[in-house]
């Protein structure tokens, strides 16, 4: 059976699995994401490649940005847009690997993961909700992912979420995504937003104690659980921004099922919360005649990227 080398490029953390055709993980791992030079993302690849060369039969890249993944160019790339906007990834890696490499966006590629094998299977209509450092989305219509005339379709991280407010911290990537939240929690309880797990690509270089571990969304879940009510405020005020974004998808697509993504879906309470709001703000609009939709967690969560990584290259290249 094929075996792929899978590449999940974040804004924080870059992810790597080793993954068969029909997605089952063998070995996986992650090291700080290369965001300084395009030479560090070049060797980051190379050496993670050097690793299993011999062993894999192709290399399948999820990361942000705008990407046409049938040439290989990147019109933006989010987090890495200071050193791969308006760059061929596949010329730049030619030289770096030898088997064929296949790019996606990540929020598209998660979506291409669920449609695939997980919560859309079967769903001729469906959206997704990516949280990771932003917020990515992607969108299934007539059982095919949307890509869109400029590869744009589902960017819901540039949805505007404050009237009259058109700047970058008033979007639904910057409010609505993990890095949005922690450092909303970070401002509640006074603390330094950079001793929070946020993305390197905006997060403070002043730290005051620079070694000393981050502080995760795992624990600030920990701190919901507990009762505090800073993190408790800050976390209700996310949820509505979630759920607004939810809620403008479901207006404008109608689709069978909304679906949420990334690493902190794994949390139970995220997704009850998220589907208890969602029906409360459901109600009214069921009696001006919309109907319903289901929302649930995707099945790959944290995997979802690696997954879609690799559909996406068995889309492009086959199966053989």
């Amino acid at each position: 059976m094929m075996m792929f080398l899978a590449m999940d490029f974040g804004g924080t953390f870059v992810k790597h699995c080793l993954m068969d055709a029909e997605g089952n993980i063998s070995e996986r791992g992650q090291f700080p994401a290369p965001l300084s030079f395009r030479e560090e993302f070049v060797n980051a690849v190379s050496t993670l490649y050097d690793r299993y060369r011999g062993q894999v039969q192709g290399l399948a890249i999820s990361m942000p940005g705008v990407l046409d993944s049938a040439s290989g160019y990147a019109y933006a790339a989010g987090a890495y847009s200071g050193i791969l906007s308006k760059t061929n990834i596949y010329e730049l890696l030619k030289d770096a690997v030898d088997v064929p490499v296949s790019i996606e966006n990540d929020a598209k590629a998660a979506i291409l993961a669920e449609a695939w094998l997980g919560a859309l299977k079967g769903c001729s209509g469906g959206a997704a909700v990516i949280i990771g450092s932003g917020l990515g989305g992607g969108i299934i219509m007539d059982g095919k992912i949307r890509r869109g005339s400029h590869f744009a379709s589902g960017e819901i991280s540039g949805l505007m979420m404050e009237s009259g407010n058109f700047s970058f911290d008033s979007i639904a990537g910057s409010r609505a995504g993990m890095t949005g939240f922690l450092v909303r929690v970070a401002q509640a309880k006074g603390m330094n937003p950079a001793d929070f797990e946020i993305s390197a690509f905006i997060q403070s270089p002043v730290r005051e104690d620079p070694t000393k571990p981050r502080i995760t969304g795992k624990e600030v879940f920990e701190w919901i659980e507990a009762g505090d009510e800073e993190a408790l405020a800050a976390y209700r005020s996310w949820i509505d921004d979630l759920i607004m974004v939810i809620m403008n998808l479901k207006a404008v697509l109608d689709p069978e099922k909304i679906v949420i993504g990334g690493g902190v879906s794994r949390n139970p309470r995220l997704i009850k919360d998220l589907q208890e709001e969602f029906k409360k703000r459901m109600e009214p609009m069921k009696m001006f005649g919309m109907p319903d939709c289901d929302l649930e967690a995707c099945r790959y969560t944290a995997d979802a990227n690696l997954a879609g990584a690799v559909y996406n290259w068995m889309q492009m290249y086959g199966r053989e």
